[in-house]
């Protein structure tokens, strides 16, 4: 149902409303019928005898049904009296316009590495007063997530509670390698492994081009390499350097295999010409495969561990978490926090985890049904996704953007014939020139 959510001044906003708010069944507990909800750790109640409408600003694209099913769902069964509209980013929606409007929502879904605009507007809620007010137990979840996500404060600040865990694999049509005749990938490649495998599967036959591995993500390798993009003391880029230079070389050897030229086209050619055979990429790749598959255009495919570097065996990208925060600006920080900490709560892990997404909890039960509801991920290689380490979540600073968004042109360039030293210091160079502009504007504020 759509419906149009004003702020102060005349700004219409899309809201797609997901309404949860239902009547107190006569099944309730006692604690609940009283109109105290639990608190997440059954610490302290908090007063629910009114209903409490909410709203969740989606960063991420999820489908309703998606929605629906992971957050609302739980949260109804959990909290009747809560209600959620969902508004989702669009032109007239985007943060800032929400800002300005006086209607940013309450919560806020979003990954790990997207939080610099919540951050500059001033969006992000310090939920550490509601942990030790409702005595809230960090410690069950993921530690490696929450360090990842206390990356975003400066003195333990905890802007962000996770939802589920992304992770990495090598996706690979069988097809193909039935073929040529090729073996199919294994667990704990490096990188120049898949690379030579590669070679053997990038043939035209029947008229038909095939390629055989992009490597897809710079930013992934560096990821891999522990490589940080700007320094957080100097804001001086750091890409100028021996470890940028390996990755180019490494995505320069890939593409040099005559017919493995293009790049940029990977997803499609992967899912839709079929012509890739094989595609690194992150846990999206089973829900998109799972849609080929609903479609009636099963694609035959598995998995293999992510391809790594020698010196740092079995690491993958960097850790990445899909995750609620509270925003400054609602008025209802308590029942919000009702909301994003329940939903770390066993059962809603539990049916994420059977779905194919990692929980966050560190209760194993969870991760004993990992993809159980999933028809996509009947009998493949699931090892796979557990034999890559996240990486630690590099040095963030606030500029990193500005330096990532120079490797992509600098590469292409090399891929034409520039030298990878000259393509990296000119991208280094042009990385501080944004950066000194960003800052100039900054502090003329």
């Amino acid at each position: 149902m759509m419906k149009m959510f004003r702020g102060r001044r005349k700004l219409a906003v899309v809201v797609v409303s997901i309404p949860v708010i239902l009547a107190l069944a006569s099944g309730c507990s006692k604690e609940t019928g009283s109109g105290k909800a639990p608190a997440p750790s059954g610490a302290e109640s908090f007063d629910m005898s009114k209903p409490v409408k909410l709203s969740l600003y989606m960063g991420l694209l999820q489908p309703d049904e998606w929605i629906q099913k992971y957050i609302i769902g739980p949260v109804q069964k959990k909290y009747p009296n809560i209600s959620i509209d969902i508004v989702r980013k669009a032109k007239g929606t985007n943060p800032d316009e929400l800002v300005v409007a006086g209607t940013f929502p309450d919560l806020i879904y979003e990954s790990i590495p997207r939080y610099t605009v919540y951050k500059d507007l001033g969006l992000l809620y310090d939920m550490n007063d509601m942990i030790k007010k409702y005595k809230f137990d960090v410690s069950k979840l993921n530690p490696v997530v929450v360090d990842a996500l206390k990356v975003w404060g400066s003195n333990g600040e905890l802007y962000h509670m996770p939802l589920w865990m992304n992770f990495t694999a090598l996706y690979y049509n069988k097809d193909i390698f039935d073929k040529f005749g090729v073996a199919y990938p294994k667990d704990g490649m490096i990188w120049d492994e898949a690379i030579e495998l590669s070679k053997k599967l990038t043939k035209t036959q029947d008229n038909v081009a095939f390629k055989g591995l992009d490597p897809t993500s710079i930013t992934g390798m560096a990821h891999q390499l522990g490589l940080n993009f700007v320094d957080p003391k100097t804001n001086q880029a750091l890409l100028d350097n021996d470890g940028f230079k390996r990755i180019f070389q490494t995505f320069l050897t890939a593409y040099k295999i005559p017919g493995n030229e293009t790049r940029g086209v990977s997803r499609d050619t992967f899912l839709k010409d079929r012509t890739l055979a094989m595609y690194p990429f992150y846990a999206d790749m089973v829900t998109l495969l799972a849609d080929s598959a609903a479609k009636g255009a099963p694609i035959n495919w598995d998995m293999a561990s992510l391809p790594g570097f020698p010196e740092r065996p079995g690491i993958g990208y960097e850790v990445d978490s899909h995750n609620l925060s509270i925003s400054s600006s609602s008025q209802n920080k308590d029942a919000a926090f009702m909301v994003v900490s329940h939903l770390t709560s066993l059962e809603p892990q539990l049916e994420l985890s059977k779905a194919g997404y990692l929980p966050v909890t560190t209760d194993p039960e969870p991760l004993k049904s990992f993809g159980t509801n999933q028809p996509e991920l009947k009998g493949k290689h699931l090892d796979a996704i557990f034999k890559t380490k996240p990486a630690a979540f590099h040095k963030f600073t606030p500029y990193d953007s500005l330096a990532t968004g120079k490797l992509s042109p600098a590469l292409a360039e090399a891929e034409k014939g520039k030298d990878i030293n000259t393509a990296l210091r000119e991208a280094n160079e042009a990385a501080n020139k944004a950066i000194q502009e960003k800052l100039a504007g900054t502090s003329t504020k």
